[in-house]
């Protein structure tokens, strides 16, 4: 049923990093819509998932409590970004090692989250292990521009990239 090969098993990956991609950007628009890339969303969304979701362990609340939460605009200005750049790299298969390592961080940064509080956080731990397989996978070779700038360009320098 699955192939054999390293191209056709990378065609499989590649479903799972569209999908991925879609699930991000999907995501992304309707943070946008409801704000919560504002100082005022940040802030909302942890309250929300600090207290009246209830998780997060007592480590990550003191470390999202002095960092992201001391200057939320910031924070939510470079998730705006970082999320949209995430989705769209692993949608169109560009730089996918990078996207889908930074998809597995922000993934396992939500389990993180909501470890503890009334979420079911499993859906994380398969999003964070499917980021992983896609960004090891080196899924943008099968319907993605890294095989285009593979053609163009030849094997990256960097060896986390080829």
């Amino acid at each position: 049923m699955f192939p054999d090969d390293a191209a056709g098993l990378r065609k499989v990956v590649a479903l799972l990093r569209i999908t991925l991609g879609v699930i991000i950007l999907a995501t992304w628009f309707d943070n946008l819509t409801k704000g919560v890339y504002s100082s005022g969303g940040i802030s909302s969304l942890f309250e929300y998932i600090f207290d009246e979701n209830g998780g997060g362990a007592a480590f990550y609340r003191t470390l999202i409590g002095g960092t992201i939460l001391q200057a939320p605009g910031a924070f939510g200005a470079f998730q705006l970004v970082a999320e949209f750049l995430m989705g769209a790299g692993l949608l169109l298969g560009l730089f996918t090692p990078l996207a889908g390592l930074g998809a597995a961080l922000f993934f396992l940064n939500l389990l993180f989250a909501f470890l503890g509080g009334q979420e079911w956080i499993w859906t994380y731990v398969l999003l964070t292990v499917a980021a992983v397989v896609v960004a090891l996978a080196r899924s943008g070779r099968a319907w993605g521009l890294d095989a285009w700038l593979l053609q163009r360009r030849g094997e990256p320098s960097c060896r986390f990239l080829r």
